[in-house]
C-alpha cells in the first residue's frame, strides 16, 4: 500500500507470530523505561522470526500480561498488564490487531491505555517507528464520513496519540463502527490499514474497571 516503500521482500499477509511480537515490543516500550525501548529496537533487527519473538517476550517481566476472558466479541480485545518500576502503578490497556489482509505491515492495531490522570489514550501502533513527538495527520474513515486527526507519535515513536476519547468509539461519532479504516500520512511512504471494532464497548468498559482510580 504504502507507495514509496517496496514490498517485494515481504509476504503480504503478516504471520500472526509477528504481529504479536510487535505487540509485545510496543507494550513495553511504551510503558517501560528508556532501556527497554533500546532492547525493542534490539530485538526488531533479528532476522529469525522465532528469534525476534523470544527476544520481544524477555522484555517483559514474569506474568505482567494478563488475557481477561471476556464475552461476544469483547474477547479478541486482550486486557494487558504490564508492571512497572519502583513501586509505579501497573500500566493497563487493551489492543486489538489490524487485519493483516487490508493492513500494510508496518500498521500493527489499536491500543486504549489508562492514563495516570483520569481517562483514556487511543493510539495507533505501529511496527515501523517514527521520530519521537512528530506530527502526522491520521485520515479516519467512518462509513461515507473522513475525519481528519492531528496525531502526535509517542517517544518511543512506536505509537501514534490519536486526539480522541475513548468514548467516541462506545458513546461518540464512532459509535457502531465494525471496521476502522486508517490513513497515517507520512513522508516516508503513507501507511494504510483497517481494525475491526466489535466487542469494543465491552472491552472499554473492563479496561475502565481495571485503571488505578485519582
Amino acid at each position: 500500500m504504502g507507495k514509496n516503500r517496496p514490498h517485494s521482500s515481504r509476504p503480504e499477509i503478516l504471520p500472526a507470530l509477528i504481529v504479536a511480537a510487535y505487540w509485545i515490543g510496543v507494550t513495553t516500550a511504551l510503558s517501560q523505561p528508556s532501556d527497554s525501548v533500546q532492547g525493542f529496537e534490539t530485538c526488531k533487527s533479528i532476522a529469525s522470526d522465532k528469534a525476534r519473538l523470544d527476544c520481544l517476550r524477555k522484555l517483559l517481566p514474569k506474568s505482567s500480561t494478563d488475557a481477561a476472558p471476556a464475552d461476544d466479541g469483547a474477547a479478541v480485545w486482550r486486557l494487558i498488564r504490564t508492571s512497572r518500576p519502583n513501586g509505579a502503578s501497573d500500566s493497563f490497556a487493551i489492543m486489538r490487531t489490524a487485519n493483516t489482509i487490508q493492513s500494510d505491515p508496518d500498521l500493527a492495531g489499536l491500543m486504549i491505555r489508562c492514563q495516570e490522570k483520569p481517562g483514556l489514550e487511543v493510539v495507533l501502533a505501529l511496527v515501523r517507528p517514527l521520530p519521537p513527538r512528530s506530527k502526522r495527520d491520521v485520515v479516519v474513515n467512518s462509513g461515507a464520513t473522513e475525519t481528519l486527526l492531528h496525531a502526535e507519535s509517542s517517544s518511543p515513536g512506536t505509537a501514534l496519540v490519536l486526539p480522541i476519547e475513548a468514548t467516541a468509539f462506545t458513546t461518540g461519532p464512532f459509535r457502531g463502527l465494525n471496521l476502522l479504516s486508517v490513513k497515517v500520512k507520512d513522508p516516508e511512504g503513507d501507511i494504510r490499514g483497517v481494525i475491526p471494532l466489535d466487542g469494543i464497548t465491552s472491552a472499554v468498559a473492563r479496561l475502565s474497571a481495571s485503571c488505578p482510580s485519582g
